[in-house]
């Protein structure tokens, strides 16, 4: 007995040893020739990771994910794709999202091609299904619109992009250099490569000095982290911000436009989002007339009266338009925009703001509020509930699910709304050059990792 008791020991302790020399090469290896050289900042997302921690989650609590995953098991029909041999590995150990500095408010990821042959056959079938072209050029190329997604290849590299603007063009120059340059990082003794395998946790971003981590565990995600500005007092440190008292929704944010380089930098993360073109709206000039500060809040419902226009024929049999008024619930929303003078007067003359109504927000009516020292909109005509507080957060989010979804009443949220309880983000600059960043996600179990929860969950909604 004591032999074997050895031998079991021995043998238990080889495979601990083998897990982990395999995991420490994984952590580099899968990190090697899929980086932009010039990439600039990081999302790295640990699958292995987060794999490790629903494993050990459902030796934990077995029942759940027994129950769940034969649920899961009986309604879910293989895909063809799903089950399609790829030549490519889709789940690598870890997967990193970069962004390079003349591609703005766009992310790339690379893949290795394991089997050029194989991902061929997979690549002419997924965009076939995407009703989407294939282009030949030095390489292949594609772009799912819908998505914003640009794919571009050879026979050893998949990157993809994410951007706003969904274009090829504009991503280019970066495909260029991946696919014929061969421009990756290629020595795991670079310090981004170090860096990235070095951390554990389920989600990592990196830019810098900076990094903020993500975690999923029993019951909640866990956000912190630390952002470091390139000067001391960026952001100020004593907020002032409207809110409605104990909203079911409260966001604000100042971005001090005191600090001449804070209007630059919203100006590029705002300037491709097509919100503004389609309201006429230039986002420069929207930022110079603006200080900065941005508060939302949503509290209760309120009555408002939509106007339908049908149409139809009259005894001479021409069509005619006709009018009629339908009464109906919204929630309260309040916004809040800090305003240089002249604001007001640019969204009339651009269209955007008509006799006191904010036209560039559709569905619900938004009231100008005439006496707002700032621009101030609701959907709450008349009297305003906000009232002005002061904090030292320059961003806070916040939420009850529960309590926003009986305000907002969004199809098909209910069943989101019994998985998750709450949610806070706050960001706070306090010393030099050093932004804290902290937030949490509650879910309604305690007991059980909150990804799990979530999956489960709504494939259950899903299946009904």
């Amino acid at each position: 007995m004591k032999k074997l008791l050895k031998i079991i020991l021995s043998l238990s302790a080889v495979l601990v040893f083998i897990y982990f020399a395999y995991t420490h090469y994984q952590k580099k290896a899968v990190l090697k020739n899929v980086i932009h050289t010039d990439a600039e900042s990081f999302v790295k997302i640990g699958l292995h990771d987060l794999q490790k921690t629903l494993f050990f989650d459902a030796l934990v609590s077995p029942r759940y994910y027994w129950k769940n995953a034969k649920i899961s098991k009986d309604k879910k029909e293989k895909d063809s794709l799903d089950a399609m041999d790829k030549g490519i590995n889709l789940m690598p150990y870890s997967l990193v999202l970069y962004t390079v500095k003349n591609v703005k408010n766009t992310l790339f990821t690379t893949f290795k091609i394991d089997d050029p042959a194989l991902f061929e056959i997979f690549s002419k079938q997924y965009f076939k299904e995407l009703n989407t072209s294939i282009n030949n050029a030095n390489y292949q190329h594609a772009t799912n619109e819908k998505a914003k997604l640009i794919f571009a290849w050879n026979d050893k590299h998949l990157v993809v992009a994410l951007s706003p603007k969904g274009s090829f063009e504009a991503c280019k120059e970066v495909f260029d250099e991946i696919l014929l340059q061969n421009k990756v990082i290629k020595d795991d003794d670079q310090a981004i490569i170090k860096q990235l395998s070095a951390t554990n946790d389920h989600i990592t971003f990196i830019h810098g000095d900076s990094k903020v981590t993500l975690n999923f565990n029993d019951g909640q995600a866990i956000l912190e982290g630390l952002l470091y500005t390139d000067a001391p007092k960026t952001f100020a440190n004593q907020i002032s911000y409207n809110t409605i008292p104990d909203a079911s929704f409260q966001l604000y944010f100042d971005a001090n436009f005191a600090q001449e380089k804070n209007r630059e930098w919203v100006i590029s993360a705002l300037e491709d989002i097509s919100f503004f073109d389609k309201n006429n709206l230039d986002i420069t000039t929207l930022v110079a007339k603006s200080k900065g500060n941005l508060s939302i809040s949503i509290k209760g419902t309120t009555q408002q009266t939509d106007t339908i226009i049908t149409y139809e024929y009259d005894d001479n049999f021409e069509k005619v338009e006709t009018k009629a008024t339908q009464e109906k619930r919204v929630p309260v929303i309040c916004i809040d925009m800090g305003a240089e003078a002249g604001l007001n007067t640019y969204l009339k003359e651009q269209g955007a703001l008509e006799k006191g109504i904010l036209k560039a927000i559709p569905y619900y009516t938004f009231y100008a509020d005439k006496d707002s020292a700032n621009t101030a909109f609701s959907t709450l005509k008349g009297e305003q509930l906000s009232q002005k507080k002061t904090g030292s957060y320059l961003f806070n989010l916040e939420t009850n699910f529960a309590a926003l979804q009986k305000d907002l009443q969004i199809p098909k949220a209910d069943k989101l709304v019994e998985l998750l309880r709450s949610l806070r983000i706050t960001a706070q600059q306090t010393i030099g050059n050093k932004v804290v960043v902290k937030g949490r996600i509650e879910a309604t179990q305690s007991n059980i990792n909150i990804i799990s929860q979530l999956f489960f969950g709504m494939q259950e909604k899903d299946s009904i």
